[in-house]
């Protein structure tokens, strides 16, 4: 037996493995422990997928005998030699369902068939909206608590943080003759829309980065969009489903520095769909919706988070700055993959582009890195170029208020009723989600105050996220039928964020900040730390509240 391995080892080195692009030859299988025993050695360069090794091996009367023994290599490079890579299953399968270009050809998804997933969908959803829509009180400075809600999308405002000239505001990469009708054209811009929506005016003043630095060449972003954008229709054949996955991943390339051109891509795609008459479903009028903010809202979402922009002077800002490059990626990363995941419960279909959540959220959160690397860079360089083409964002009348929050409860019914259905569940949670922001328009302020220390920032989604996981698994245990614990869950998990605005509405102003100390200053350090550990845990799927269960 000695002899044969030995045989077969030396035959092995020096042989060609012909059959490497084989699919599923299944003569024999050997297990990892004997491929380690005769030292079956598979080259790094073979790709991913089900392969096949062809060995021979003489008998000591020189009769050959070959063997062609199967195996697969995942995604993550480990070889298994029992042939089973699930997620090589998943990636053709993946790869066979991005073909499918028209919801003809696509099978029928309801969130009610996939508990787990929806259930994991509601916690992050009900997390985001209690964390960015409780009452924003802050001891930071204005730059950190500059947020503002508009239409159910958050964005933090773009501060000016220094007036200074910088180097580069005395540098040649903006000047030519038509910075000065540029800059004037995106002011003006911005000021008509200051009259109407606020959400709009932050994004034509999200590509000032780009316009100050490079001043009109930031205007060819605006042709590959809209490029993108048709190329978008075309891909899909204007049906109202999300186009594939790359065409949005290089948008989202673009719309990371200026949201503006992401907007245009997605009003491109919207038309698209509008006049091939596609258009006339309450599902795809909402799957294109929720695909034209996936195409211009990532950075508007990840710096309602944390600012954009901060002036860096002193170790404290340097570690708060620090904490804005985690924390933005990570969060941000977090909500593209949660609205990716959540399109095919709002198409009623397996939509290819669900299968990328990750590949996309992993875009978002790397160029979002970037853009706050060209803030910092553009803060110190281009300050003057910065406060010129800044228009203050006006505070919204009680007119404009009210018909955004109209339109907000509107979208959030919306988008609820194909994960719950049609049914008093629904109409239970959006009173919830509803009251907090009408009363949140004047008869908050009215309520009487405490002295209560709330979580904020980061922790409060932690917390949020670890409480709203208690009451689903709660609401888990009550519920045995699955459709069920979905619809009654929905209104649960509406209860944290419903008390949490409350709370933060009756809390006082907060005092002196406690962390300015050397011990203050060390424990918020540690206590960062931890916090960011536990949110990429969360964001890895970790179910924080199972700990303790």
């Amino acid at each position: 037996m000695r002899k044969l391995l030995l045989l077969a080892l030396i035959i092995i080195n020096f042989s060609v493995l012909p059959s490497f692009g084989a699919e599923n030859v299944i003569i024999d299988r050997i297990t990892q422990s004997e491929a380690e025993e005769l030292d079956l050695t598979i080259p790094e360069d073979v790709p991913a997928g089900f392969h096949a090794i062809e060995i021979e091996v003489y008998d000591d009367a020189g009769t050959v005998s070959k063997k062609e023994i199967p195996f697969c290599k995942n995604l993550d490079g480990e070889i298994h030699w029992d042939n089973i890579c699930p997620d090589v299953l998943e990636a053709k399968k993946s790869e066979a369902l991005d073909l499918i270009k028209t919801p003809a050809g696509l099978k029928p998804y309801s969130p009610l068939s996939d508990p787990e997933k929806t259930k994991d969908l509601q916690v992050a959803a009900l997390a985001a909206l209690a964390a960015l829509g409780a009452a924003k009180k802050s001891d930071d400075k204005k730059d950190d608590e500059s947020q503002e809600e508009i239409e159910s999308v958050e964005a933090g405002e773009l501060e000016i943080l220094k007036n200074e000239p910088g180097w580069g505001d005395l540098s040649g990469t903006w000047d030519n003759r038509f910075t000065e009708a540029v800059d004037f054209a995106f002011i003006r811009a911005s000021n008509w829309a200051n009259r109407f929506s606020p959400l709009l005016t932050r994004t034509i003043q999200d590509g000032n980065l780009l316009r100050a630095i490079i001043g009109p060449w930031s205007l060819t972003l605006v042709p590959v969009a809209l490029g993108l954008g048709l190329s978008g229709v075309i891909d899909v054949g204007g049906h109202a489903i999300p186009p594939a996955w790359t065409i949005v991943a290089a948008i989202m390339a673009i719309v990371i520095f200026d949201a503006l051109a992401g907007l245009l891509a997605g009003t491109v795609f919207f038309l698209g769909a509008l006049f091939t008459g596609n258009l006339m479903a309450r599902s795809s009028i909402l799957t294109v919706a929720a695909t034209i903010v996936l195409l211009f809202a990532p950075a508007l979402i990840g710096s309602s988070f944390r600012p954009l922009r901060r002036l860096i002077n002193d170790r404290d800002e340097r570690w708060e700055r620090l904490t804005d490059y985690a924390l933005m990626a990570v969060l941000t990363y977090w909500l593209v993959t949660k609205i990716v995941g959540g399109l095919s419960g709002i198409a009623n279909l397996e939509l290819p582009i669900t299968s990328h959540a990750h590949d996309l959220g992993l875009l978002a959160a790397i160029l979002l890195i970037v853009r706050i690397a060209l803030e910092d860079a553009a803060t110190h360089l281009y300050p003057v170029r910065l406060e010129i083409l800044h228009v203050e964002i006006k505070e919204p009348s009680t007119f404009q208020k009210i018909i955004s929050l109209e339109f907000k409860i509107f979208v959030f019914i919306m988008l609820a009723r194909p994960f719950v259905g049609y049914n008093l569940q629904l109409w239970l949670g959006a009173a919830l989600f509803a009251i907090p922001s009408i009363t949140a328009l004047g008869w908050d302020e009215k309520l009487p105050k405490k002295k209560l220390i709330l979580p904020r920032g980061a922790l409060k989604i932690i917390v949020l996220i670890f409480v709203l996981g208690l009451f689903a698994n709660f609401a888990e245990g009550i519920f045995e039928n699955p459709e069920t614990f979905l619809k009654w869950s929905f209104v649960i998990l509406a209860l944290p964020g419903f008390a949490l605005h409350y709370l933060d509405a009756i809390t006082d102003a907060p005092a002196p900040r406690w962390r300015e100390s050397d011990l203050g200053r060390s424990i918020y350090r540690v206590g960062g730390v931890a916090v960011f550990i536990l949110i990429v845990m969360m964001v890895r799927g970790v179910d924080l509240a199972g700990w303790l269960i």
